[in-house]
């Protein structure tokens, strides 16, 4: 089942440029971390037209269509690598995707290959994306609770995530460079 926290194929208002992906299943324990993140992300996020916030509980072909048309995506999926203290956040790389349970998984294809697909059929694919990663302590424990470690980095990779998507300042015009900002109540 895929959770739409944000309906992004709505054609009535068309899709946002920016989204957020977190990808778990929220009753395997930490594995749930991405879908966490995302639920707090869409609370935060409420009313912000420019971003649609998705859970989806697997990567691949699934993850192509929601990255259809964007601009930008932020991804946050669990990690099981076993070479981090559980809660540590790692930021990924289509090169290093090693320990992500549902980027680099053998149930579908992996995420380089959904975005060479998609850029192979001409879709539009976003130029920027970022991945984070949340080493888990229990990733096949059947449970709907984070442990404490990664409960415990929810929150950080919220506001990494939320500083990521912060729309870039406005570029200063040639005028403004030479002169300095316009002070209109002193004109």
């Amino acid at each position: 089942m895929t959770t739409r926290l944000r309906d992004p194929t709505a054609r009535g208002i068309g899709i946002a440029p920016d989204v957020i992906v977190g990808l778990g299943n929220e009753i395997a324990g930490d594995d749930g971390a991405g879908i966490e993140v995302a639920r707090i992300l869409e609370t935060r996020l409420t009313g912000c037209p420019n971003i649609d916030v998705v859970a989806l509980p697997w990567a691949g072909f699934a993850l192509l269509d929601v990255l259809r048309g964007r601009n930008r995506a932020a991804i946050i999926d669990c990690l099981a690598t076993g070479r981090h203290p559980a809660g540590t956040i790692v930021r990924i790389d289509e090169t290093s995707l090693g320990g992500s349970i549902r980027l680099n998984s053998f149930h579908d294809i992996s995420y380089p290959t959904a975005m060479a697909l998609g850029r192979r059929m001409g879709w539009d694919m976003p130029q920027v994306v970022a991945i984070w990663g949340i080493e888990g302590a229990a990733v096949n424990t059947f449970s709907e609770c984070l442990s404490p470690q990664v409960a415990a980095s929810v929150q950080a990779v919220v506001d990494q995530v939320t500083a990521f998507l912060q729309p870039p300042p406005h570029p200063r015009t040639e005028a403004e460079t030479r002169d300095g900002p316009r002070h209109p109540a002193r004109e």
